[in-house]
């Protein structure tokens, strides 16, 4: 009975260690003849290349309509949101106001300096015109002036005219008395001579000779003050040639001399007015590119927003995704720029999302710090292999935010390794330790 009971004790004993000799065995020869492939495990979230665009207002201004709605789709260059141009308007107006009545007055003024029988707006005066009735005004009030200006600079020019041709006439007379009284002298002189030759003969008496003297003394003064009188007349219509041409000279210095003056202002007038123009083309603040509308700030009409507040988010549509992940600073050295990775959408429903792929594309340069947590990490920037989003269920949408769990794949290791490399590393810093 007892030698029964012996030998089968030893039976389940042989069989036990048997056992565990082939599960170690096993165990063994699987921990160091398999690979198993090694991945560093990231946390990350979708990201737009370049980010998300913030949409700005550089002066600010109160709100008069809102065009779109949180998670519109909108294009580059479309109408986000209109602000009240009343302000800007009114500066306009005032400013074009002062601008076009300079304008209309150098038309005026090069024509008055040139001496020209009509006036040649600028062109861009002409232009505005066409649409501005207060411009056609100006114009037509500069038009007049100068009209007006030429018919009394002519009227005056003729009124000289007259004065000289009047003392022309006053001229040819005293000439005409001047040879009358040149003749009268020539007939005198003989008598004279004939007188003194008979009084020196004793034949003719004193005083017929000394009445022909006074004669002949009084017909040379009044010569002499019909001389005098020409020359006189002949200065006078110096004076009105010189008045004449003086009313010429004095409109062209005065029209240059205003021309010097207004232009200044109205070069400091245009850039006011481009300034005004690029203000209300800003007041219609369009989208900078194509995206859909999220996080707006602005939701009501009559609002003020204040300079280069942001006043609503643009997530673009036209720029890869990008995974944005993070590397712990003890696993960046087995990553690289190139490696693949193995994304998993978290946020999807796992059974029917397949694993993407990807590759890591850029490593930050240096470690980053969370502000929330004060953790440090290294950011990877991952993209996903092409037609990797097409393996996705039809209709599923990719947004920023988006959490992703990244593996990146490293080398294929034992899975002895796998258990003794944290003993090794361990043994490793103690024995350093002093």
């Amino acid at each position: 009975m007892s030698g029964s009971n012996k030998w089968s004790a030893w039976r389940p004993v042989l069989f036990g260690s048997l056992a565990i000799l082939v599960l170690f065995g096993g165990f063994g020869t699987w921990a160091v003849m398999s690979n198993i492939a090694g991945a560093i495990v990231a946390s990350g979230r979708i990201e737009v290349d370049r980010n998300r665009q913030v949409v700005q207002h550089d002066t600010g201004g109160t709100v008069e309509e809102i065009l779109v709605r949180e998670g519109d789709l909108v294009k580059a260059g479309d109408l986000l949101i209109q602000l009240d141009p009343e302000q800007a308007g009114s500066e306009l107006t005032l400013v074009e106001g002062q601008l076009f009545e300079l304008m209309a007055r150098r038309g005026r003024l090069q024509a008055q300096r040139d001496e020209a029988d009509e006036i040649k707006f600028p062109p861009a005066l002409l232009d505005v015109a066409k649409t501005n009735e207060d411009a056609q005004e100006l114009m037509n009030g500069q038009r007049n002036l100068f009209e007006a200006r030429r018919n009394s600079v002519f009227q005056e020019r003729e009124q000289l005219a007259k004065q000289a041709s009047q003392i022309e006439d006053q001229i040819s007379g005293i000439r005409a008395q001047e040879t009358s009284l040149a003749a009268q002298l020539e007939l005198i002189e003989p008598q004279l001579v004939n007188q003194q030759k008979l009084l020196d003969s004793g034949l003719a008496q004193a005083a017929s000779v000394l009445r022909l003297q006074q004669e002949k003394a009084s017909l040379t003064g009044e010569v002499g003050r019909l001389v005098a009188s020409r020359a006189q007349a002949e200065g006078r219509i110096t004076e009105i040639e010189i008045m004449g041409l003086k009313l010429g000279t004095s409109g062209r210095e005065e029209a240059i001399t205003q021309l010097r003056e207004i232009r200044y202002r109205e070069l400091s007038l245009i850039e006011q007015r481009r300034a005004l123009l690029a203000t209300i083309d800003r007041l219609d603040i369009r989208a900078p590119v194509s995206g859909i509308v999220y996080s707006m700030q602005v939701t009501t009409p009559r609002s003020v927003i204040r300079s280069a507040e942001p006043l609503m988010f643009l997530v673009p549509q036209d720029r890869p995704l990008v995974i944005a992940a993070r590397v712990m600073p003890t696993n960046i050295d087995e990553v690289s720029v190139g490696q693949e990775v193995k994304l998993r959408l978290s946020s999807l429903d796992q059974r029917t999302t397949p694993e993407l792929t990807g590759q890591v594309m850029l490593i930050s340069a240096d470690a980053l710090t969370d502000e929330g947590t004060g953790l440090s990490y290294f950011r990877a920037e991952i993209t996903l292999s092409p037609g990797e989003i097409e393996r996705l269920e039809e209709g599923t949408i990719l947004l920023p935010g988006m959490p992703v769990d990244a593996f990146i794949k490293t080398g294929d290791r034992s899975p002895l390794t796998y258990l003794l490399k944290p003993m090794a590393d361990y043994f490793a810093r103690s024995w350093r330790e002093s």
